[in-house]
């Protein structure tokens, strides 16, 4: 990507970041101050190609985190007679192992993007188990602002400028940003 591009893809995505955080503020889930969790999810996705196919499957494997996420609290919370950091450690090596299970089926099912569920993990813990339903709106929202920000691919052509239609055509030249 030019120099050009680079700049006209940062302008995207801050315009649209910016756009996204006044939107959040202003939503109930502005109250709960968790807007950092979408900056959890953002990246993993953006690492993990931010392929348009991957949409849906990286949304279900960040809430399938969370879930994972409870019950790993649980766990901790069961095991408590081993001692606080005892319990915490079996607890987290049990069900790391069986989370990273889930790359066995890694082309199979939607649920197989692992960096996704430990994003989904962590935002659970951030919260202590609490806001569930929120931590996972947010974490969705997290990849949907990624997907919004590669899609600004689409209209920036290869010299680095903006191209407003995705299709190039000789009918109507492009804007010269």
């Amino acid at each position: 990507m030019t120099v050009r591009g680079k700049i006209n893809w940062s302008i995207w995505i801050g315009v649209w970041t910016g756009i996204y955080v006044l939107l959040y503020m202003l939503s109930p889930l502005g109250q709960y101050g968790f807007i950092w969790i979408t900056f959890i999810a953002l990246p993993i996705f953006f690492n993990g190609g931010a392929a348009r196919k991957d949409y849906f499957s990286q949304m279900i494997s960040s809430c399938i985190g969370v879930v994972w996420g409870l019950i790993m609290l649980a766990g901790a919370s069961a095991l408590s007679i081993t001692g606080a950091a005892g319990s915490n450690a079996l607890s987290c090596g049990i069900f790391t192992v069986t989370c990273c299970l889930m790359m066995i089926f890694k082309d199979n099912t939607k649920i197989n993007k692992v960096p996704a569920m430990f994003g989904g993990i962590s935002a659970c813990f951030s919260q202590g188990g609490e806001h569930i339903v929120g931590v996972m709106i947010t974490l969705c929202l997290g990849v949907s602002l990624g997907l919004l920000c590669n899609e600004g691919m689409n209209f920036i052509a290869e010299d680095g400028r903006w191209r407003w239609s995705v299709k190039k055509t000789t009918e109507i030249p492009e804007t010269d940003f």
